[in-house]
């Protein structure tokens, strides 16, 4: 890694005092009017696009340092109804959708753990239950804008450069949401609307879904007293399609023996084309499965807000604000899918990914689920602006806000599956139905899939075409989607419950210098923020391969068009099972489930801050010069613990499954770690306008972005292991350092006409702490001080096994004689890494005189020094989330017609470096690109009718793995529309 040239604390106190000089210099020039730049800017009453703009421009060019924002066209009515989809015009802003949603924002490269989410400048809590396989999944601090209607936000300013007075957390940036209060508009005013929205990915459920809000705003005590209230209901019914892997699993060293598999031809070598290898080392990656998925949304979506402020006279304003939202998704997903067994035989290609399978002990899978997710918000506040005296103004902040998900303790995910495995070979030369190939080597986007029927065709023989009872009697004219030989395999179900709450306190102050110094203000304050992060992991894991469905609660379902998007397609499964998931777990739970013990975790952060920030403004050689510098502190002290069950002992499942076991009556060990930081963040920013209308930016200054909460969980927790390795185990370090970058921002902005800029910057981050996974290797204890072995590879016969696991009644599966000890492999993540960060960032937006057409596009270019290494499979440091984006929009405005045509533009980019069941690879997603529009018409003064549509252009997501054609994930959304009409008085 190269070595870099740091802006260190002490250059940036350089900084600091040389700008000081430099203004008492200017200073002894003609200083600027003072009481000029104070005027009040006068206020016109207008609304629509151009003036959304305009405003936006305007904060723009009036901030300190580089800062973007959105604002609302008018009372009730933000550019997208979806924040998030607003957020993706802004100049290096992108997002990240979930089932074609925007949900959480990348700015300059930097991901959604990177960028600071406040409302109304209060830190916000968040929490998910999202689908993971056991109780480590990734828990980010990044808010999800899909939980917040648009309809009573006013504005959007992210802040891209760090300054004393906004609190601490975003490197990327501080993406600021303000939303509507009485005293804002001064006397009576209301908004509504009323839409139906039309997903034409819709498979079950209405094809026409309802959305409505409504805000009322008024006044009174002769303007002492302001009420404000908003509510809005939004539902979604939607579809998704998903092809996908749930990860590559790997061996290295020149080990082609994967588990139990043989005959990996050449392993690392050159056996598909011929060509010399890329992959030396001799590493094979081999999917743990395949899978087609069709799910079934129903999203509703509920926010409520409600303000009083109160004025008892012209110093002081209070007020009171609460917020709530309530967001729920109900899922039924269907999948079919191949799991990959331990007995594969197959061919590699030059870069080791077995690309040629041939799967000799796999079944077809009929996977059903039913997802219940919730997550509640509710956040309660108190302000107070008190004008102290006619130089001194305080502000006293308070708010307790709650993020809860699962609230009621309910499991999030339930799923069920059945299998047609369950039948052997008739004869020597006959083997399971389950075999199936899977190519990956033909180019396509997904991999060509051949059912048994297919495969002799492809220089496999030997293959049976005909299924077979448990006898060997064979079933005459059956298939494996026959109803008859679909048989009970899991029944599984899990949740996170996830309570995230904050208590944050601030005051502040803020003197103005009445004088004609240069010095025109200084703010000081401190604050105090308490968060509180506490999970509930629950997961039962029940075997049913006892159980026969009733046929007629099946539902064969043809595959149709899913997956069509995508090359291919044509070989994909023909058909899905459905059934009624929730009724059957249901009917199988009450035959009793075998739950794993609940583990908790905690992690609790406690900040104090204080920071001082001073103002200056004269001139400097005749040319208007603004400086804003200050200095925040910050002390943080953190505690993780977990409270958990430790397993006894792993039990031989299958070929492709070790499973924890626990003592009937478990006894909990809670294991805490303790960690403290503090640090100073300098920061500087300098504007000159060097000619009239030019604004030349230079902004130096550090920021720091805290590490998401997985990672301070302390406890030891096992991932899925299969027979024979690889061993995965994963410990969280509460002590972990924030990450921290040292800025510098450079731009030029040219406002040429009114609503009219153009404007290019250049910025640089070099950033320390990066997290590293340090890997250690060895054995693991459980309660009793007795370390883990892998049964599957003793003396099965002795025990009572076979090569199959449990599926000998006299099999234990846990105590197998001649065991081996596991040497794991124990991930920690750790601070050790640096990376620089630069990039570009070009705008202009320009509005064509009075004819009402304008554009706006930008265009953003980030480079990191380090590029991840897809043939190292050794730790390294990643840059998640980097990559170029573009944004084109053109509109017009005019007569009471508004039209809007929007293209976003992504490039490919690391997204993560973990994979659903395989940690530590990679996930790359591929170049993206959205067409959006909406169109409305006044009717009059009070009623506006719109239509709008997204992903006109019927666009597909695609992410894959080290390599293209180790695909990860093929999803497409379809495109959706909302019609409606819109009122104001």
């Amino acid at each position: 890694m190269k070595k870099s040239t740091r802006l260190s604390p002490s250059i940036a106190a350089l900084a600091v005092a040389s700008a000081l000089g430099t203004i008492s210099m200017a200073h002894a020039q003609d200083a600027t009017d003072q009481a000029q730049a104070d005027e009040p800017m006068e206020v016109i009453a207008v609304k629509g696009i151009r003036s959304s703009l305009s405003r936006a421009q305007d904060i723009k060019r009036t901030s300190d340092g580089v800062v973007d924002a959105i604002s609302a066209e008018d009372m009730g009515k933000f550019p997208d109804t979806n924040l998030a989809e607003s957020l993706q015009r802004v100049t290096g802003v992108s997002i990240d959708r979930k089932n074609g949603e925007g949900n959480q924002v990348t700015v300059r490269g930097f991901g959604p753990s990177f960028n600071l989410v406040t409302l109304n400048g209060r830190s916000m809590p968040f929490a998910d239950s999202p689908k993971q396989e056991g109780a480590g999944g990734t828990q980010n601090r990044s808010f999800n804008f899909d939980q917040i209607s648009s309809e009573s936000v006013t504005g959007v300013n992210i802040y891209k450069t760090a300054k004393a007075d906004i609190a601490s957390g975003g490197i990327g940036a501080t993406v600021d949401i303000q939303t509507a209060k009485p005293f804002d508009y001064g006397e009576f005013k209301s908004a509504f609307s009323v839409k139906g929205n039309a997903d034409t990915s819709v498979d079950k459920g209405s094809s026409v879904t309802p959305e409505f809000s409504g805000l009322v705003s008024d006044v009174f005590l002769d303007g002492k007293l302001g009420l404000l209230a908003a509510y809005s209901y939004s539902r979604r019914d939607s579809g998704q399609e998903i092809i996908a892997s749930d990860g590559w699993l790997r061996q290295t060293a020149g080990n082609c023996e994967l588990g139990f598999t043989t005959s990996i031809d050449n392993c690392g070598g050159n056996v598909i084309d011929d060509s010399a290898s890329t992959n030396p080392n001799g590493t094979i990656w081999l999917p743990q499965n395949f899978n087609m998925d069709f799910s079934n949304h129903e999203r509703v979506r509920q926010n409520a807000q409600f303000v009083v402020q109160f004025a008892p006279n012209d110093n002081i304003v209070a007020s009171l604000d609460y917020f709530l939202s309530d967001y729920q998704n109900t899922v039924e997903r269907y999948q079919t899918a191949h799991w990959i067994g331990n007995w594969v035989q197959g061919a590699t290609d030059a870069n080791g990914t077995i690309a040629k399978i041939h799967n000799g002990a796999g079944g077809t899978d009929f996977i059903g689920y039913y997802d219940e997710l919730e997550t509640r918000n509710d956040s309660i506040g108190f302000n107070l602006d008190w004008q102290l005296s006619d130089n001194l103004k305080a502000n006293f902040d308070y708010h307790h806000s709650v993020s809860h998900a699962q609230p009621d303790g309910n499991l999030s995910e339930k799923s069920i599956l059945l299998t047609n495995a369950d039948f052997f070979c008739a004869t020597s030369d006959q083997c399971y139905a389950g075999q199936f190939t899977l190519d990956y080597s033909q180019g396509t986007q997904l991999p060509i899939l051949n059912d048994p029927a297919q495969m002799a065709e492809h220089g496999f023989d030997g293959l049976i075409h005909h299924l077979y009872d448990a006898h060997g009697t064979p079933y005459e004219g059956l298939n494996p989607y026959d109803p008859r030989v679909v048989r009970g395999n899991l029944v599984i179900g899990r949740g996170n419950e996830v309570e995230n709450t904050i208590d944050q306190y601030q005051l502040d102050f803020e003197w103005v210098n009445d004088s004609d110094d240069a010095l025109a203000s200084i703010k000081f304050g401190a604050g105090y923020v308490d968060f509180q992060y506490d999970t509930t992991w629950r997961m039962n894991f029940t075997g049913i391969a006892g159980y026969t469905p009733n046929a007629d609660d099946l539902t064969l379902v043809e595959r149709g068009d899913v997956g069509s998007a995508f090359s291919g397609h044509q070989s994909l499964f023909s058909h899905f099972y459905q059934w009624d998931v929730a009724k059957m777990y249901s009917e199988l739970e009450q035959a009793g489930f075998s739950f794993n013990p609940e583990v908790y975790n905690k992690v609790n952060e406690a900040t104090t801050s204080a920071y001082v920030q001073f103002n200056f403004q004269s001139d400097f050689n005749g040319m208007p010069l603004n400086i804003v510098t200050g200095v925040r502190y910050e002390q943080t002290d953190v505690t993780g613990s977990t409270n958990q069950v430790t397993p006894y002992a792993l039990r031989y499942v299958s070929l492709t499954e070790l499973r924890s076991q626990f003592d009937d009556v478990p006894v909990y060990g809670e294991t805490t770690i303790d960690g403290d930081y503090a640090y100073f963040l300098p920061n500087l920013d300098a504007s000159l306008e060097v000619y009239d209308d030019v604004i030349a930016r230079f902004s130096a200054g550090r920021s720091l972005t805290r590490n998401d909460l997985t990672a301070l969980r302390p406890a030891v927790s096992l991932a899925n292991s299969r027979p024979n390795g690889p061993y995965l185990a994963y410990q969280g370090n509460a002590n972990l350092k924030p990450y921290i970058s040292d800025n510098l921002d450079l731009s030029l902005e040219w406002y040429y006409a009114p609503g009219s800029y153009t404007s290019i910057g250049y910025f640089k981050k070099w950033v320390d702490n990066y997290i590293a996974n340090e890997t250690t290797s060895g054995p693991l204890y459980n309660a009793d001080g007795v370390a883990y072995t892998d049964p599957s590879q003793g003396d099965l016969a002795a025990a009572g096994c076979n090569a199959n696991g449990e599926d000998v009644p006299a099999c234990d599966g846990t105590n197998v004689p001649n065991s081996p000890i596991i040497d794991w492999q124990i991930t920690t993540p750790v601070n050790r890494e640096s990376a620089e960060v630069d990039g570009f960032e070009i705008a202009v937006q320009h509005l064509f005189d009075d004819t009402g057409f304008g554009i706006q596009a930008n265009y953003t270019y980030v480079n990191g020094d380090i590029e991840y290494d897809i043939y190292k499979t050794e730790r390294q440091t990643a840059l998640t989330g980097l990559s170029d984006s573009a944004n084109l929009v053109a509109f017009y405005e005019n007569y009471g017609f508004q039209a809007r045509l929007a293209y976003n533009w992504r490039d490919k980019f690391l997204s993560s470096t973990d994979q659903l069941r395989a940690p530590d690879e990679p996930i790359f997603t591929e170049e993206y690109g959205q067409l959006d529009a909406n169109v409305s018409y006044d009717i009059n003064d009070n009623f506006t009718v719109f239509v709008e549509g997204l992903n006109l252009t019927d666009e597909s997501l695609r992410m894959h793995g080290r390599f293209e054609n180790q695909l990860v994930s093929a999803q497409s959304f379809g495109p959706r529309f909302s019609f409606g009409v819109r009122g104001s008085f």
